[in-house]
């Protein structure tokens, strides 16, 4: 179970695009596009609950479509009511969701996605995706905590020997609930930022952690 929130800072480098709300001006999915979640057979059998709430297929979708995949946050509380902190002084969210992704040859990612609530609780989130490199073992992170608190880029330890490299997200993601955002991340891009001679293998997963948050159209390309 991760904490959402890390402090080491090195390097700030960040692109992304922003398609803002609402049916059809949600950017169509390219035919060479591999799709890992669209939500629309209802079901949530391809996800993996690491921590959190159940996973929730709900009809309401980006692009027009009728469904996306709901996800819960799960602020960590002591017996008292109180906020479980990590070492930093940052409540722990408990929330972490896979989407299990083998694909050796497009590393671009993109998906859509809208808040459910507005409240300044419900900033804190991590999206991203595990990756195998030369180096090893890699997790790209988006963190909209980065850019409210003016955070540079950094690299820091994570589980199995993995490194973690976590980018400042806009806190653009986390307002107006009920506007479908379309985010798209050159994967290899914001690797060379802070490993400039290290390149992907491959990508093994999407994960989202915190909430709450509805998800669609999933996908990877490769330009």
């Amino acid at each position: 179970m991760k904490t959402i929130i890390n402090t080491i800072s090195l390097i700030f480098f960040i692109s992304f695009s922003l398609t803002s709300c609402g049916g059809n001006n949600q950017p169509i999915i390219p035919a060479d596009a591999t799709i890992y979640e669209d939500a629309e057979d209802g079901t949530t059998q391809r996800w993996e609950v690491w921590g959190g709430y159940p996973i929730e297929n709900v009809k309401i979708g980006a692009n027009g479509s009728k469904h996306s995949i709901l996800l819960r946050e799960n602020w960590l509380r002591d017996k008292d009511g109180n906020y479980i902190l990590d070492k930093n002084g940052y409540p722990i969210n408990g929330a972490h969701y896979e989407l299990q992704m083998k694909n050796d040859h497009q590393f671009i990612l993109e998906f859509d996605k809208m808040k459910e609530k507005n409240e300044e609780e419900h900033f804190c989130f991590t999206v991203g995706v595990k990756v195998d490199t030369t180096f090893g073992k890699r997790l790209i992170s988006f963190n909209p905590f980065y850019d409210k608190e003016n955070m540079d880029a950094n690299i820091i330890p994570a589980d199995n020997d993995a490194l973690e490299l976590v980018f400042p997200l806009s806190m653009q993601y986390v307002t107006d609930a009920g506007v479908w955002r379309h985010l798209r991340f050159d994967l290899v891009s914001y690797l060379h930022q802070l490993e400039p001679n290290n390149d992907i293998i491959s990508i093994t997963a999407f994960y989202f952690e915190g909430g709450d948050d509805y998800l669609d159209n999933i996908f990877l390309v490769s330009k």
